[in-house]
């Protein structure tokens, strides 16, 4: 009897602890977005590698060229989906935001009552001013990522016409241009990625 006892009292802890996992899960975590955020960052940083080295390298040769202004392409398609309304980051954030705001309107409300509520109420505050910044900075590279993606697909063939043409100067600087807005990009991610780390940490309690 206690062996069965014992048993399902194991199965109804375990139970318990499978539910709590799954309701865990299912909440906004600012862990997990900074976990995306950086994956995008980090995945950039590592396409612009050997970039300038692989821009002279298709000096002599229209493929080559094509290849690389195709690579260039696929990047920053790769960041602008990444941070589409639809995408998981912006979905994540958004639930963060809401949730953030609940938590400072309940401490707020609490304060009226018990003033010691007050600084966390206000550093529930700052929490959500970081993400409402990490926001705009998102929302800002996703157009600016737009812009750059459709500027490459609109200049390609200009770009393949100087290559066809031997005017392999007018074309490298044509990718150099494409790799310099490709930087900026890369700059302004990594800006991202530590305001996501920032409102990772900023404390609830005073």
């Amino acid at each position: 009897m206690k062996k069965t006892s014992a048993l399902l009292l194991a199965g109804f802890l375990t139970l318990a602890g499978t539910v709590g996992l799954a309701q865990t899960a299912d909440q906004p975590d600012m862990g997990r977005l900074f976990n995306k955020v950086n994956s995008v960052a980090a995945q950039l940083q590592e396409n612009l590698s050997g970039l300038e080295a692989n821009i002279q390298a298709s000096r002599d040769s229209i493929e080559k060229g094509g290849e690389v202004l195709d690579a260039m392409l696929e990047s920053v398609k790769r960041v602008n989906a990444s941070m589409d309304e639809d995408s998981e980051i912006w979905t994540e954030l958004d639930s963060l935001l809401e949730l953030w705001e609940q938590r400072r309107q309940e401490t707020l409300t609490k304060s009226e009552s018990n003033p010691a509520f007050l600084p966390i109420a206000q550093a529930w505050q700052s929490r959500l001013d970081t993400g409402r910044e990490l926001r705009n900075q998102i929302s800002t590279e996703r157009a600016n990522s737009l812009a750059l993606m459709r500027a490459i697909e609109s200049d390609r063939d200009i770009v393949l016409a100087y290559y066809e043409l031997g005017q392999a100067d007018k074309a490298i600087e044509s990718l150099q241009k494409v790799s310099a807005n490709l930087t900026s990009l890369n700059e302004n991610m990594q800006a991202i990625v530590k305001t996501a780390s920032d409102a990772q940490q900023v404390p609830i309690a005073p």
